[in-house]
Order: C-alpha cells, then structure tokens, then sequence
C-alpha cells in the first residue's frame, strides 16, 4: 500500500514515510519497468485556506484515461456517473470514498481531501516508479540512494515531476527548521495513537512514525489549523491499520476531531 496525507506526507510502498511539500504535478505511481504501462497515476497539490488538499489526480489505466477532481470524474473526457464498471474497471463511492478498482491489480482510494492510497497485486514488485517508490521490499535502498548520493526527500520528489505542455512548475524549497515545537504537542499525538482505541492497531502498525508526522505537523501548523493538522495524521492511521487487518474503535469524540 501507497499514500499520501494531511500536511503532504507520503508512505512508499516499501514504507519509508517522507515529507514532501510540492505543488505541481508528480508521478504518484506508475509500472515503468516494463515494456506497456498497465497504469499511471499522477496527483497534484495545492494549499486551499491553509489546508493541504488534492485538488487534481489523473490515472492511465490499460489506455483509459481517468480524471478526477473534487466534483467530476472524467473517462476519456467524457463524464461518468457512479457506479461505472467497464473492461475491468470499477468506479464508485464507498464510505465518503472515491473508490476506482482495476482487474489488473489495483485499488485506488481518495477521500476527495487530503488523503489517497493506491494498493496495488504483488505481481508489480519492483516494478513501480513515483512518489511511492520502487516496491522491491527494502525501505530507502533506490528511493533515497542514487549511485552512492543520498538523497533528500525533496530531491526525490522533485523527480517525480511531470510538468503539463504548457506549465513551469517551481520545485519546492526545503523548508525551514522548525522552531516552535513543544513538549506538550508529543504528548497529544502518542496520548491519541497509543490510545484504547487504537490497541489493536499498535500491534500492526509501528505507531512511532505515526506520532512523529503528528509533531511535526504541530509544528508546521498554523494554531486555529491544529485540529485539522493532527486529525489527518489520526486518520491515516485508523486507514492503515484497518488495512493491515486491526480494528481501530471510534477515536473521534466530540472534543477531538
């Protein structure tokens, strides 16, 4: 599993969790290593009152092309009403999600926000390029090292990027380091992920991580934005550990998120 949420956080298939914070156009997944390209899925970001969203995915699918944006979904230019199933593929909504399922191996889920995943058959390992890496098992192996270079994660993104005929788009700079983080903000985020909760869950899914994309989401947000910051990491992670077969318990009350 792929994704990518919140404050422009992203998991690679191989489960490195990296911060990237572009704004163009970029490969999120593709199957570049062999002769046809079953599928390419490409997303784009941008900073919407003070929220990170999604605002634009397109994903090539066995020739089809399939755009999405907030309010339409588009095959082959023409517009789709859900549920639609044609040659091995299935678009839908399934919980407040936009679900796209491919025959060929694929599920595609987007919350229409900030939040998508891409699960994709085991057939396509090492296979893939994008922003979710390169799926051969070894988390930071090709993804942060080229030749003997260690890349950054803003390094690696900036290759991802596929500008539009007619675009240039700025690669992002690295952002400052982060000064006002606090004490009190560590103790929010492992209070809520270590939570009874999400018991099950950290046992599936290392929540360390989790609550370190917490932080520093702290850190990057705006104050009056901190509630959206930390229920975003939240969400992820309740997503995450469904996946890996955990039952996460309703962690959403009526002070917190």
């Amino acid at each position: 599993v792929c994704s990518t949420w919140g404050n422009f956080h992203f998991k690679t298939f191989d489960g490195d969790i990296f911060y990237f914070p572009g704004v163009c156009n970029y490969i999120f997944a593709s199957n570049c290593k062999s002769s046809y390209e079953d599928f390419n899925i490409q997303i784009r970001r941008a900073m919407v009152e003070n929220a990170t969203v999604i605002t634009h995915v397109i994903m090539k699918l066995e020739g089809v092309v399939i755009e999405l944006t907030r309010g339409s979904v588009l095959l082959d230019d023409k517009l789709v009403q859900m549920p639609y199933s044609h040659m091995g593929i299935l678009i839908e909504r399934s919980n407040n999600y936009l679900k796209v399922s491919a025959k060929l191996g694929l599920t595609f889920l987007w919350n229409g926000y900030d939040a998508l995943l891409v699960e994709l058959d085991k057939k396509y390992a090492n296979q893939t390029c994008g922003l979710c890496g390169d799926f051969n098992g070894i988390p930071v192996s090709n993804e942060f090292i080229s030749g003997k270079t260690k890349l950054t994660p803003i390094q690696f993104g900036n290759r991802q990027k596929m500008d539009g005929p007619t675009e240039q788009c700025d690669d992002p700079i690295p952002p400052p380091s982060l000064m006002n983080c606090s004490r009190e903000f560590a103790s929010i985020c492992e209070t809520v992920l270590t939570s009874k909760a999400f018991t099950s869950c950290n046992m599936l899914v290392n929540v360390q991580d989790y609550i370190e994309t917490c932080i520093q989401d702290l850190c990057h947000c705006d104050s009056s934005m901190a509630d959206f910051c930390m229920c975003n990491t939240f969400a992820e992670y309740s997503r995450q550990c469904a996946h890996a077969g955990g039952q996460p318990l309703n962690w959403r009350t009526s002070e917190l998120c």
